[in-house]
């Protein structure tokens, strides 16, 4: 295995498609033969050479990628990611960790838009903000994230998590209109406040929410006791998750510390819906 170092040389003035640059294809090649890797932009392509400086470590134990310098124009960074570990020391361009399994994807930026887009597994951290439809569905598509963490210390954008399935997605700041929109299943943690509609179409699943919201929906009910034990144990998945993800940064565990201090004795309050679509879904609001 190796350790593969990118460093950015100037920000073009087209996008790139960064979906070929995964630490396990690369691990095994030569610094010269990634030099001369062709990437999409557009109609046309460049190569790897064109945009950054390589650097190849072959002392590593495991597949590692480090992308040095800001690149959001580079889209699709981290796209099917399977094993390894991909960091980007700035911002990154729109559907970072598009249907991701596994591995672990760190960005001490910005991501743009889609990210985490239909996630499967794995791990996905980004330090600041990311834009729109995070850990949702591409256009057309009935399922979003199925599988893994999104973890955002920033804020997020319109229809987070939307038509999401399963697994966890915790956000340190605010978040846009329409929050777990058509939740299917899985968890959201949300930190600051929310944007309208909320909850909208929400079937099953949960959204916590550490910050009491100016209204309810008018389809979501009150009620629930007697989920003790569940919340015991939530809490303390969450304090696990946000301490995992404060290690890939410092500026990181200042936004995730509401998550890791929740008191497992202290019952959220619990509304049910959306009632508009029978949904048995879940709002957990802490006071």
């Amino acid at each position: 295995m190796s350790t593969v170092t990118l460093r950015v040389k100037h920000a073009p003035s087209f996008r790139v498609d960064g979906s070929t640059l995964l630490p396990s294809a690369l691990s095994r090649l030569s610094g010269a033969e990634i030099a001369h890797l062709s990437l999409a932009a557009g109609n046309e392509a460049c190569a790897v050479g064109d945009l950054f400086d390589v650097a190849v470590d072959t002392t590593a134990d495991d597949a590692r990628l480090l992308i040095e310098g800001d690149a959001p124009w580079l889209d699709r960074v981290g796209a099917q990611l399977d094993a390894g570990s991909l960091r980007i020391s700035g911002s990154a361009g729109d559907y970072a960790g598009l249907r991701m399994s596994g591995g672990t994807l760190d960005i001490a930026g910005n991501a743009g838009q889609f990210a985490g887009c239909e996630m499967r597994g794995g791990k996905l951290v980004v330090s600041s903000d990311c834009g729109d439809f995070a850990a949702g569905a591409l256009p057309g598509n009935m399922e979003g994230m199925t599988g893994g963490t999104l973890i955002v210390a920033g804020n997020a954008g319109a229809r987070l998590a939307d038509r999401m399935r399963r697994g966890t997605v915790l956000i340190g700041g605010d978040a846009g209109d329409y929050a777990a929109s058509r939740l299917v299943a899985g968890t959201i943690g949300i930190a600051g406040r929310l944007g309208a509609h909320y909850g909208y179409g929400m079937r099953r699943g949960t959204l916590l929410m550490l910050q009491r919201p100016e209204r309810i929906p008018p389809t979501f009910t009150t009620g629930g006791r007697g989920f003790d034990v569940f919340w015991s144990l939530f809490a303390r998945a969450l304090a696990v998750e946000c301490s995992e993800a404060s290690a890939l940064g410092a500026a990181i565990a200042p936004r995730l510390a509401p998550f890791a201090a929740l008191d497992a004795r202290r019952i959220p309050q619990r509304f049910a819906g959306d009632l508009a679509v029978d949904g048995r879904g879940e709002l957990l609001v802490v006071e």
